[in-house]
């Protein structure tokens, strides 16, 4: 199914990609896919670059890394949280890591990939349902366009 396709349906639904590498988007679509990740979060820093904030009850499009159609999935519940009050709870919804301090870990390398770290930074914390699998996965084929 194409990307314009999905939007027809999901005329409001904006698009995102989970992580920053195809292996990584690949994994957490994975994750999401098994049902053991239900939320993921977004810093303010990527906001302020541009990232569109989630709205809840909105269905948007996650995407392959290299831009196919992979989910739908509609906000259920934001939080405003700093990285350093982040709670295991929450940690733990994304279904990445064992506990809090592996999420923290993983979460740090991220930003810093990013250059976007710090100990304070806000994220913007979101649970989501699952409305539709559109059944992509990362292609090894980056000729082909979505």
């Amino acid at each position: 199914m194409t990307l314009e396709a999905v939007r027809e349906r999901y005329p409001d639904a904006q698009t995102y990609i989970f992580g920053d590498s195809a292996q990584l988007s690949a994994a957490l679509l994975a994750l999401v896919r098994a049902g053991k990740k239900r939320a993921t979060c977004l810093s303010m820093a990527e906001v302020a670059g541009g990232e569109v904030v989630p709205q809840i009850g909105r269905c948007d499009i996650a995407t392959t890394f290299d831009g196919w159609p992979a989910l739908v999935n509609r906000t259920m519940e934001l939080r405003l949280v700093r990285f350093c009050d982040m709670t295991e709870e929450m940690a733990l919804a994304e279904g990445e890591d064992e506990d809090l301090a592996g999420w923290k870990a993983g979460h740090e390398r991220y930003y810093r990939r990013l250059g976007i770290f710090e100990p304070q930074m806000e994220l913007i914390w979101e649970r989501f349902e699952v409305v539709e699998d559109l059944g992509a996965v990362d292609r090894d084929d980056q000729d082909a366009a979505p």
